[in-house]
């Protein structure tokens, strides 16, 4: 694990963490972060949102920590280097490890690590050759090809690693309009490494990676206002209970042309070089990220291809640079007091517009981050059972648009913001075999700037936000080894959370960012995993997160119920139960022959759409079957996902129903919108096979 900057065994980070290996990534047949997040107790990761048919820009909920606009309240991590954009199309075969670390992780990791951090550690180069060839075909047209190859070109000091994959995807769903797929998905990824050990205390590593994305338009439909049930003496109306997911999905796309859904360029660099002495190592690990993006999408999701005028069929252009540098200097592990301090800065910058089919453009300009930052921490062995330690970090963030076109007397906007984010931690080692911890971090989130033009100026900005966060956990194995037994209870106070709200101007409504008052998570996660024989093993996950507002007063929930306060509702878009079950049998064949059978089952409690827990998801039941042979350098496996054909929807968006405008009689307006509920559509039943051939 990675979880604090160094390499430790998962049992002995007293850190709440799920991890992933590649052996079992490859036999569960996860393919990207939202199947990571079924299987991973208290974290929830969206397949498909508003943004785009593979994420847009994600929205990763850990421990009901969540939002809907603005920036994210977990970061993802590739190599320690932050990613912002989806991560939905980023090849997993390249992935040697995935760690779902739980908590604030500021004090380490950095901005935007308010909730959690995600870590995609990649197959590095290596001294032995290796050679490993994939293939998996499915229905619904699924086809996909990678080859990875690494070994040394100087022995024992300069190693390579070189990776192609070919995905594609033909989608589950048509387009009720013109019989058009929907949802399909098209991925070519290049991705190498070169790493040059000139002494045995001297590392170099330079890695790269270039990704193409041809995404069709979003498999996601829209509830209409026919359906709403309650507050229908309200102005826009409201819908109780769970969503329809019989709904087709209605959209023109041939509107768009060859515009519709998402083209996108990812490009990344990464150099990292590390000096190992005896009582020292100094690292330095700095990026580069470039993603390049088109998304043509019919907003309203209307048969009607002029509702408003046309100006909700759209063309969304974004430009995002990331750029981060972070150099460390720690002590070596075995001393009794060790210590660590560095020094960390990232920028980012995003150009975006909307080039609407009707000829007019939106141009939010370029949003703009600078973050500086200096980190340190110190562990001491207070005896040979008990460890303390403090880790802290400062940072200054500079927010800001850039935007000539909309303020020309004016046009940059900026403001800045300072945190320190400490985490305490005491760790008690009951035996060899189980661990007790404690710890209190401090969770940090900066402000937040609405950019689109239109806004007022009242509008515009968010302040920062923050939390408390108390956790009691326990690591422990038993049976030799057999059984792991990790578990944590936790409260976490949070502050002047960034939650969606809506302006109405002259083009329509705008949603934005604003502050909420507190809000309470009290939680506890459990996972389990036993080898009952040689044969068989199983395992656990649980997980429960009330996190219930203790201060929020709405206009609209004014409206809704005759008070303005939601007190004692549950944060939108997290579930607050999450559950998965696993087993798996494997058998000799005789004749160096293996063969195994696995089930993965998973629970998802309903999702809210918005902060008055009115329409929801619904309960998300998942089994995956798999069985497969194998023997010395290949494996051929057989899969089913989704048995049960289970329809409930990642999420479900707050939306109007344009097409259907309600009549208000004698008012200034002549109509007005209900609202109507946008619901993506969940993956269907699937069958495959997968072969690895490894040489």
């Amino acid at each position: 694990m990675t979880a604090r900057k160094v390499e430790e065994s998962l049992q002995d980070v007293p850190i709440s963490i799920s991890a992933f290996g590649a052996e079992q990534i490859r036999e569960q047949g996860l393919r990207d972060m939202a199947d990571i997040s079924a299987f991973t107790p208290g974290f929830s990761f969206e397949r498909q949102n508003r943004f785009g048919a593979q994420g847009g820009t994600s929205r990763p909920v850990i421990r009901g920590q969540s939002q809907i606009l603005g920036e994210s309240n977990v970061s993802v991590f590739i190599d320690g280097l932050q990613f912002s954009d989806s991560i939905l199309s980023f090849p997993f075969d390249l992935v040697e490890r995935v760690e779902v670390i739980k908590g604030p992780q500021a004090a380490l990791f950095g901005r935007a690590t308010f909730a959690g951090a995600i870590n995609l550690v990649t197959k590095r180069p290596t001294n032995e050759f290796e050679n490993q060839l994939t293939a998996t075909v499915a229905d619904y047209g699924q086809f996909e090809s990678s080859f990875l190859s690494r070994g040394p070109l100087i022995e024992d000091r300069l190693f390579y690693m070189a990776h192609v994959r070919y995905y594609d995807f033909g989608g589950f769903y048509r387009n009720d309009l013109d019989g058009q797929r929907v949802g399909d998905e098209n991925s070519r990824n290049f991705n190498g490494a070169l790493e040059f050990r000139p002494t045995d205390d001297l590392t170099a590593r330079l890695s790269m990676g270039f990704g193409r994305d041809d995404d069709g338009a979003v498999p996601t439909s829209l509830q209409r206002r026919f359906d709403n049930n309650c507050f229908l003496d309200v102005r826009q109306q409201y819908y109780c209970g769970e969503v329809r997911t019989d709904i087709p999905v209605t959209q023109n796309l041939d509107l768009f042309g060859d515009d519709i859904g998402i083209d996108r360029t990812t490009r990344r660099v990464a150099l990292m070089l590390e000096w190992a002495t005896d009582n020292f190592t100094v690292t330095s690990n700095s990026g580069y990220t470039n993603v390049d993006q088109a998304y043509g999408y019919d907003v309203d999701l209307t048969a009607n291809s002029t509702a408003l005028g046309g100006n909700f069929n759209r063309i969304a252009v974004s430009d995002r640079t990331e750029r981060s540098s972070e150099l460390i200097v720690q002590s070596s592990a075995d001393q009794r007091v060790r210590w660590l301090g560095g020094v960390y800065y990232y920028s980012s910058r995003r150009d975006f517009r909307e080039d609407r089919l009707n000829g007019n453009t939106v141009d939010e300009g370029q949003s703009r981050v600078d973050n500086a930052a200096i980190f340190g921490s110190v562990s001491m062995d207070l005896t040979d059972a008990l460890s303390a330690s403090v880790e802290l970090r400062y940072a200054e963030d500079k927010i800001g648009n850039n935007n000539p076109v909309a303020r020309p007397d004016a046009p940059v906007f900026e403001n800045r913001f300072r945190s320190t984010s400490p985490r305490l931690t005491l760790d008690w080692s009951i035996s060899d075999d189980m661990m007790l911890y404690f710890s209190y971090a401090r969770g940090n989130k900066p402000g937040f700037i609405n950019a689109n033009p239109l806004l007022p100026p009242e509008f515009v900005t968010a302040d920062e936000e923050q939390s408390d966060n108390f956790e009691l956990g326990v690591k422990s194995t038993f049976n030799d080894g057999r059984l792991v037994l990790n578990a944590a209870v936790y409260t976490i106070d949070w502050d002047k959370q960034q939650l969606t709200s809506n302006v109405v101007v002259d083009t329509g409504p705008i949603s934005i960012v604003t502050n909420a008052g507190r809000t309470r998570v009290n939680g506890f996660e459990l996972e389990l995993t036993n080898a009952f024989t040689d044969s068989f093993t199983g395992g656990i996950g649980f997980s429960y997160d009330d996190a219930q507002f203790r201060e929020l007063d709405d206009p609209e929930a004014q409206a809704l119920f005759g008070d303005p306060s939601v007190r004692g509702n549950q944060t939108p878009n997290s579930p607050k139960t999450q559950a998965n079950v696993f087993g798996r049998y494997e058998f000799d064949l005789g004749a160096g022959l293996g063969a195994f059978v696995r089930a993965d089952y998973s629970f998802t409690s309903r999702k809210y759409a918005q902060i008055f827990n009115l329409a929801h998801t619904g309960d998300r039941h998942l089994l995956n079957l798999r069985a497969g042979l194998q023997r010395d350098n290949w494996t051929v496996s057989a899969f089913v996902d989704n048995l049960t054909n289970d329809r409930t929807p990642s999420t479900v968006i707050r939306f109007l129903d344009f097409e259907n405008p309600l009549p208000i009689g004698d008012s200034n307006r002549t109509s007005v919108f209900v609202r109507g509920f946008q619901v993506p559509k969940a993956p269907k039943r699937q069958i495959g096979l997968t072969a690895t051939y490894s040489f």
